[in-house]
């Protein structure tokens, strides 16, 4: 005879079972007693919508009805933020785009930073080879219009904290792109200018922190020590200088800010916080932001709003300098209310900061270089690119090709 259950037992698979049967019905009684979504769950994508009768297919609409209830069952949204906080935030799992790291740092993990990270993502002695072409080629070009050249290269963050991450991927680290890029430049001897911007931000890593913990970019001291390395690269180009101001005008504030990596777990209000520097400026009487004709060139007009052309002019500042970026010195480590702000605006007579990229395509063609050269007529022309988008080379082009030939290029 098999003994009875223990009455323990018993009330455990009771709970067990009345446990499931609230969990399936809360989307029903959320929906039934008009229980509100959470505001701040933003999901990186659109959601479905509802599918018009009309316009689909009899036999494709139970899928579009499926991923509608999917995307907009009651509640769903706190489904989503709990099921961050277990993964992501109790458990340390890492998700498509962030990885999290030791002490509560977020890393972003797309467009191949990891395999770049593990040195899976190597460019061939090919692809080496085009990037030197390229860069040899623009800057070749411009000389032949009277502008200096510089080509500055960002790092990842997982670059400059490799000792925040998880331990499976520390121990893996492996040099990558960035490597490759600056050693065959440096190899080949090539007459590009490049600054590499590695060894300023690690030694003022040694005395604070310069990229923000929850944020793929780096923050205001971050952003002030690049600056001012773009500076001194140029000083040794032989670029003429204006008055070094910058520190009067300059203002560091900490502020509670959520970084790019929460939005991407989704996880908004629920990731722990510390303050964070972002770079104030004041503006001298003397500096001012003006129009550039740029703005009328199509590619900005369908980037997005983010990407708009910016100018600024300084009485007292020397040259007129174009900088190609992306969003490191556009909004990285700057206020949310202000946009390519960076000290660089204070060194310049005319200083004009042109969004060059989306996601990995280099913009900057033929036609928008020749386009900056007849409407801004630059005499410092800084090409910058971070380092996750170096399987891009700047895009050439038959003018790039023969200003290289026709300076010695091979």
């Amino acid at each position: 005879m098999t003994p009875p259950a223990p009455k323990s037992a018993s009330v455990w698979s009771l709970a067990v079972f009345a446990g499931m049967v609230v969990l399936l019905c809360a989307p029903l009684l959320a929906w039934a007693f008009r229980v509100p979504e959470l505001a701040n769950v933003q999901e990186m994508r659109p959601l479905a919508k509802w599918p018009d009768w009309r316009a689909t297919k009899f036999e494709k609409w139970p899928a579009a009805f499926e991923s509608w209830l999917g995307d907009h069952f009651p509640s769903r949204t706190r489904v989503v933020q709990w099921y961050g906080i277990v993964r992501h935030r109790w458990l340390g799992e890492p998700s498509a785009r962030v990885v999290v790291g030791r002490d509560d740092w977020l890393f972003y993990s797309g467009e191949r930073t990891v395999e770049d990270l593990l040195g899976r993502d190597r460019l061939s002695d090919a692809e080496l080879a085009q990037w030197r072409r390229a860069v040899e080629g623009r800057r070749a070009w411009w000389r032949e219009r009277g502008a200096e050249y510089l080509l500055v290269l960002v790092p990842n963050k997982t670059t400059i904290y490799p000792e925040r991450l998880p331990a499976f991927l520390r121990s893996q680290a492996r040099p990558g792109k960035l490597d490759q890029v600056v050693g065959h430049l440096r190899d080949q001897r090539s007459p590009v200018p490049v600054l590499d911007l590695r060894a300023a931000l690690f030694a003022a890593k040694a005395q604070q922190t310069v990229y923000w913990p929850t944020d793929s970019h780096w923050n205001a001291e971050g952003l002030t020590v690049a600056s001012a390395a773009i500076l001194a690269r140029l000083g040794e180009l032989g670029v003429p200088a204006g008055q070094r101001d910058e520190a009067a005008w300059m203002k560091h504030e900490y502020v509670v800010r959520e970084g790019d990596c929460i939005g991407l777990l989704t996880m908004k209000g629920r990731w722990p916080l510390e303050p964070v520097s972002q770079l104030r400026l004041t503006f001298p009487p003397d500096l001012r932001a003006v129009p550039t004709p740029l703005s009328d060139f199509p590619v900005w007009k369908t980037v997005g709003p983010w990407a708009v052309p910016l100018a600024f002019e300084r009485t007292s500042g020397v040259g007129r300098a174009v900088m190609l970026c992306d969003s490191f010195f556009r909004v990285g480590g700057q206020p949310g209310d202000v946009n390519s702000q960076s000290p660089l605006i204070l060194n310049f007579q005319r200083f004009v900061s042109l969004w060059s990229w989306a996601g990995e395509t280099n913009l900057a063609d033929y036609a928008m270089v020749a386009d900056i050269a007849a409407r801004e007529r630059p005499t410092v022309v800084i090409d910058q690119c971070t380092e996750r988008y170096l399987r891009t080379p700047p895009p050439d082009h038959p003018e790039f090709q023969r200003a290289r030939t026709a300076a010695g290029g091979k």
